[in-house]
């Protein structure tokens, strides 16, 4: 509305100084209109800037018409007008570029572009092909020049939030694959455990106590993996997260082992901020801690054969997604098969052709064998597999084990389930480890 009362308020102007409406100079009108809409755009700022595409293009069509139909003028300084108009296009095309949505702005940077890039093409006397191409090409550069000073930054501002987006669904990932990594591990712990509970309180109630200690001490440590998650999630809002170098894993109080009371020393002054550190991933230095909380939970045996000197060889992150290859595996047959008897897990360097490959492997396999499971499937199990729930959890770990340079394999195995994976070594082990 504003644009619209300016801009009859100049033709009027124009008019009434000029006597009649055929005196008024060439170019003088489409000059006007621009320049209307060069005020609009700063006075409504910065509303102006995503609805300016269909002005500009109405202003383009206008200094078009003015270009095709009007006759060009005869004195030398009679196309002051048109660029000052020219001016003031190209001024209004890199906003239209840099803020208008895209459609419009392309609708809109077309028909300005055009308009600019043929504003002379009246005033060449006796014109051909070559002059009209030359003349049209020259008048485009500038129109190129608007529209890489507008849509560079924009082109920026857009990769910025598809990086941004692309981070945040990286972290959902990450967040997703801690929750189901650590925490369905201790829930379905504490889900055979309360079957257990339930089977034994009635012929003997005494041997329900430490189940439901083993079942305390798998919520808390619950808890404390759902802890660290929601702290990275917090620090990936703040400050970023820093991930740790240290493989020491969160450590769940038991109530038999409360805190022992510290007196600290009375600070003088103000106590400082201090950022809380995110709590480390676990590595394979934790595997004979998990192997033996695994065979504690449930009726289950699993053993661990892993040289001394493993830890030490893998770096962090390998250590880590090797940590997780195993805890997925053992949640599955605590998950599937139930009943199986053993669980064997070996860490041992892999076995190459000296043949074909002289030198030592710098790869470990790592392999969780369990035997057939004999139990039927509990009503948890059965409405699971109803809703669709599991047969993601082994494509993920796929994908780490791949990101960190090792191969991952799963499948039936003498008549139970074998999953097997390699993973690259910062150096071998010692021979005598071995």
């Amino acid at each position: 509305m504003l644009a619209a009362i300016t801009g009859c308020a100049a033709l009027t102007a124009l008019t009434l100084a000029y006597g009649t409406w055929a005196a008024i100079p060439y170019g003088a009108v489409p000059a006007a209109a621009s320049a209307t809409l060069l005020l609009w755009t700063v006075a409504c700022w910065p509303r102006s800037r995503v609805r300016l595409a269909r002005p500009l293009a109405l202003a383009g069509g206008l200094s078009l018409l003015t270009t095709t139909f009007s006759a060009p003028p005869s004195a030398p300084w009679g196309s002051v007008w048109r660029l000052a108009e020219m001016v003031v296009l190209l001024m209004l095309l890199a906003v239209v570029a840099r803020w208008a949505p895209r459609r419009q702005a392309v609708t809109a940077g077309v028909v300005a572009g055009a308009a600019v890039a043929t504003w002379t093409l009246p005033l060449i006397p006796a014109p051909s092909v070559l002059p009209l191409a030359g003349a049209a090409a020259f008048w485009a550069l500038p129109v190129l020049g608007a529209a890489v000073v507008g849509g560079y930054p924009r082109l920026v501002e857009h990769r910025r939030r598809r990086l941004v987006i692309e981070t945040r669904r990286s972290q959902q990932l990450e967040l997703a694959r801690d929750l189901h990594d650590f925490v369905a591990h201790d829930i379905s712990g504490i889900v055979a455990q309360a079957q257990a509970a339930r089977f034994v309180a009635a012929s003997d109630p005494g041997q329900a106590l430490p189940a439901l200690e083993r079942i305390e001490r798998a919520g808390l440590n619950a808890l404390a993996s759902m802890d660290r998650t929601v702290r990275m999630l917090h620090e990936a809002n703040g400050n970023g997260i820093t991930r740790p170098d240290a493989p020491e894993p969160p450590v769940a109080l038991t109530p038999q082992e409360p805190p022992a009371p510290q007196e600290a020393p009375t600070p003088k002054g103000p106590p400082p901020e201090v950022t809380p550190r995110p709590e480390p991933l676990p590595g394979v230095d934790q595997l004979p801690a998990l192997i033996e909380r695994f065979t504690a939970v449930g009726a289950t045996e699993a053993r661990l054969a892993m040289p001394p000197a493993t830890p030490g060889t893998l770096s962090r992150e390998t250590s880590s997604t090797a940590y997780r290859m195993v805890v997925e595996a053992l949640t599955n047959v605590r998950r599937h098969a139930p009943g199986a008897a053993r669980v064997e897990v070996t860490l041992t360097p892999a076995v190459r052709n000296p043949a074909t490959h002289p030198a030592p492997a710098l790869e470990i396999e790592i392999q969780v064998v369990n035997d057939a499971g004999a139990a039927p499937a509990t009503a948890l199990r059965t409405r699971r597999a109803r809703d669709g729930h599991g047969g993601r959890g082994l494509n993920a770990l796929r994908e780490r084990v791949q990101a960190t340079g090792g191969t991952l394999s799963y499948g039936p195995y003498e008549g139970g389930w074998r999953v097997l994976a390699l993973f690259p070594q910062t150096r071998t082990l010692p021979q005598e480890t071995t």
